[in-house]
């Protein structure tokens, strides 16, 4: 063994000795049909719903001893619902010398009749197969939702968003990668400031609005659905496989509607393509 071997062995040994783990468990009885908010300063947090009358909760810190000693974990009971959280003791920003190794994770099984507020400030969020609204916000990270029946708000300041199979309105926004908005029985809202637009709609057309300064926008669409369409581009083509009645079309802006007009159905991008295509 080299010299430089050695010595990394014992800095691999040394930064492993620095490292601990933190678990906290606590299970609810609950009656369906409350809620749970997730606070977290920096975790990735799943949330999905069971056929069962309780809330399941599942933490999990690594980090340096230091950095456990000043987070706060905890689990209550109150208001019709549960709260979780997962922060720091002090204020501040969560990541310092000597943090860049920690990592939370926050793991909760609910009633499928649940309501869910979810924020953490730096991780990945995913939440599924619930009943009722979802509200999830992230600073930093990707965010997905699946079979949810309910009204559906998801940002993120820097990671993509794919929300799939939604019965009830969809606002999904992030200013840092793509955006997949699919099988959507509800208004849609769709925007990325660095990324394309995907959206399919099921169902009748309730509004659908999909923006992006960077990238392609792909909308598919019933072959019956009805709209007044208004796309535009400053960087690419408009095209349509969609019976669209057309009352402009010009170099980068296509208006029309389709069968016979409705709710708006809006494309707006600065730097790619737009289609619309029929649905399957």
């Amino acid at each position: 063994m080299t010299r430089y071997s050695a010595l990394a062995l014992v800095l691999l040994a040394a930064g492993s000795a620095q490292a601990a783990e933190r678990t906290f468990d606590r299970t609810f009885t609950v009656t369906p049909g409350g809620s749970l908010i997730v606070d977290a300063d920096a975790a990735s947090v799943r949330v999905s719903g069971s056929d069962s009358n309780q809330v399941v909760v599942h933490m999990k810190f690594r980090g340096s001893d230091e950095e456990l000693a000043k987070m706060t974990f905890d689990a209550v009971q109150k208001d019709g619902g549960v709260t979780v959280t997962m922060r720091r003791k002090e204020k501040g920003g969560w990541f310092n010398w000597g943090s860049w190794h920690s990592e939370g994770n926050i793991e909760v099984t609910v009633p499928t009749r649940y309501a869910l507020d979810v924020r953490t400030g730096g991780g990945n969020i995913d939440v599924a197969n619930t009943v009722g609204p979802v509200d999830a916000h992230t600073s930093g990270g990707d965010i997905a939702a699946k079979n949810l029946s309910g009204n559906v708000e998801v940002h993120t300041s820097g990671g993509g968003i794919h929300v799939d199979t939604v019965r009830g309105d969809v606002d999904a926004d992030t200013s840092g990668g793509d955006v997949r908005v699919l099988g959507i029985d509800g208004k849609i809202k769709a925007r990325t400031s660095g990324g394309s637009v995907r959206v399919s709609l099921v169902g009748a057309n309730r509004g659908v609005v999909a923006s992006t300064s960077g990238g392609d926008i792909e909308l598919s669409l019933p072959r019956g659905a009805s709209g007044n369409v208004e796309a535009t581009t400053s960087g690419g083509d408009i095209s349509s496989d969609l019976p669209l009645q057309t009352s402009s079309q010009k170099e980068g802006r296509l208006s029309g509607s389709l069968n016979g007009g409705g709710a708006p159905i809006e494309a707006h991008t600065s730097g790619g393509s737009i289609r619309l295509r029929a649905a399957n």
